[in-house]
């Protein structure tokens, strides 16, 4: 009986490969050749999956873009997780009363609903800085093919569409923040009209969610330039201090 292959189980472990070589040699070395000797298989297997080189970056992107939505959404529908830095880790210990209670409005208060949106909006906005090993892959692979999609037009589409889903999750985000959303809708990607936006004394929601964009973008790269504790703990602490300003 012939075996039966798992055509996108093996599609995720090649543009895993990619990611490994991506991250440690750069994308010019995620050859086809170093793709299947990174992941075990034949030359012929990697261009049975994919034909060309530029399909197969493109699907590593790609893969990069659902990976991240899957954990926003998941860290947004379970326990806010204390960030790797003592000071956020004690910071968060008051909170898994709060944060147990939200998916039943009527046992909490208002000022404890709102502590609870603003755990669940950390937790999600540090998913998307390098602050383990995993997302710190991540986001060496995706500089390496944001710096290739500047000079290859097959990338640059995938490039825009990551930058503009960080753009609408920052805009709804902040929208979230400013009106006391429930923290279930803003997991659930719920979102007020532009028209229908509230405005912040901190200002115009819209240029609040562009400084979030731009603080999440220099955060991500300072990070990978400086990988310790020190700074990942100043990182999450700046996060903090951004969702606080808005309540």
């Amino acid at each position: 009986m012939p075996k039966i292959i798992d055509e996108r189980a093996r599609r995720e472990t090649i543009a895993e490969a990619v990611w490994a070589i991506a991250s440690r040699d750069g994308l010019d070395g995620a050859t086809v050749r170093a793709v299947a000797a990174e992941c075990g298989l034949s030359t012929g297997a990697i261009q049975h999956s994919f034909p060309s080189q530029a399909t197969l970056q493109q699907f590593a992107m790609e893969l990069i873009v659902e990976r991240v939505t899957e954990r926003l959404t998941e860290t947004g529908t379970t326990d806010p997780h204390p960030a790797p830095c003592d000071e956020s880790a004690t910071a968060n210990h008051n909170t898994p009363a709060l944060v147990s209670n939200h998916r039943n409005p009527a046992a909490i208060s208002v000022a404890e609903a709102r502590a609870v949106l603003d755990e669940t909006a950390t937790a999600m906005l540090l998913q998307l800085l390098p602050l383990d090993k995993e997302r710190e892959t991540e986001a060496r692979v995706w500089a390496a093919f944001s710096t290739a999609a500047l000079t290859n037009p097959d990338l640059a589409p995938y490039a825009r569409k990551m930058d503009a889903l960080l753009a609408t999750f920052c805009r709804r985000c902040v929208e979230s923040l400013i009106s006391g959303m429930p923290a279930d809708d803003l997991a659930a990607g719920n979102s007020r009209s532009a028209k229908s936006a509230p405005t912040s004394r901190a200002g115009d929601p819209a240029a609040i969610a562009a400084h979030l964009h731009a603080l999440l973008d220099g955060l991500a790269l300072h990070l990978l330039v400086n990988p310790d504790a020190a700074h990942r703990c100043q990182a999450t602490a700046l996060i903090r201090s951004f969702v606080a300003a808005l309540t």
